[in-house]
């Protein structure tokens, strides 16, 4: 269904997103970023300046040279955040979620009702296949009732306890998305809050790379093309670093599928009917697969026996 397609797209945008965030946090600074970074926080020192704190545009411009390469993932990042708020939508709400988890366990319990009444069928298929097996306990005729009985009754209490859980749940991870959204554009800025920086209202009393006093430099817009004038960090912008670049198609291929998924298409695994979208029988396979002759025979011969050689 397409409740099930959006979950499933849903869970590996989550994965995609941590995967990206935990490639890209292990990109190494250049020497140039290092460099700069030195100036910032230990030049002061040197200058018998150790209380005045750096500039905040001084330290903007320096944390947009280093992480220009990751700005970069704004746009892609920005995408997958607003397809992945979309396609929760798909599942969202009190009833939603509720028939989103009954169905799951209505098809689980199918399946196996399924596979149970047709256990000869399947047993035989197995024994063509593998041999006889020996049966190691007879089963009652209560046994499957009993079984069911006590299975319908897990079933209906997980359903009403999980729904009304899950939806709380997506409720909460659509937030944490949304406060995640421009992450990567305000990673600078994160950088250089005032626990680090004069802060705006000490522009005048802060350090400025040179010396006490106001930091003159216009502040570099975000993204790579844009460090080509970054006046504290060197930034080659015809070298992109290709680590994120491969992160920032992994989004986009992340998109796409969530975009697909919000219209019930699962670009992974298209089904070529509509009986084979969760409603199987359990046994695994369909009946032309199932009654395909094998090629080989897996019954085992029984083994060769050989007198023991008289002693010399």
């Amino acid at each position: 269904t397409r409740v099930l397609i959006a979950a499933r797209s849903f869970v590996q945008g989550l994965s995609i997103g941590s995967d990206v965030v935990k490639k890209v946090s292990q990109v190494s600074a250049s020497p140039e970023c290092m460099r700069a970074m030195m100036r910032l926080m230990y030049c002061p020192h040197c200058r018998s300046m150790a209380s005045i704190k750096p500039c905040n545009n001084y330290c903007l411009n320096i944390m947009k040279g280093c992480l220009a390469n990751q700005a970069d993932l704004d746009s892609e990042w920005r995408n997958l955040i607003d397809s992945m708020i979309h396609v929760a939508d798909r599942f969202d709400g009190p009833s939603n979620m509720e028939s989103f988890v009954d169905d799951i366990d209505q098809k689980i319990s199918e399946a196996i009702v399924n596979m149970e009444n047709r256990f000869e069928h399947i047993l035989s298929k197995v024994q063509q296949g593998c041999g006889h097996l020996k049966s190691t306990a007879d089963r009652s005729p209560g046994d499957n009732s009993k079984r069911r009985s006590k299975r319908h009754y897990a079933e209906d209490k997980m359903s009403s306890s999980i729904a009304p859980q899950m939806d709380r749940l997506v409720t909460e991870v659509k937030m944490k998305l949304r406060d995640v959204k421009e992450f990567w554009i305000n990673l600078p800025g994160e950088m250089c809050r005032e626990r680090v920086t004069a802060g705006s209202a000490n522009e005048d009393e802060c350090w400025n790379g040179q010396n006490r006093g106001r930091y003159l430099p216009e502040v570099m817009s975000d993204g790579l093309a844009n460090q080509i004038n970054n006046p504290e960090v060197e930034v080659d912008i015809t070298k992109p670093d290709m680590t994120i670049r491969q992160q920032i198609m992994q989004l986009r291929i992340m998109t796409n599928r969530l975009r697909n998924a919000y219209h019930g298409n699962d670009i992974d695994f298209q089904d070529t009917s509509d009986d084979s979208s969760g409603s199987g029988s359990g046994d695994g396979c369909s009946e032309n697969a199932c009654s395909r002759k094998r090629s080989f025979n897996a019954a085992t011969s029984e083994p060769l026996l050989y007198p023991k050689p008289k002693p010399l």
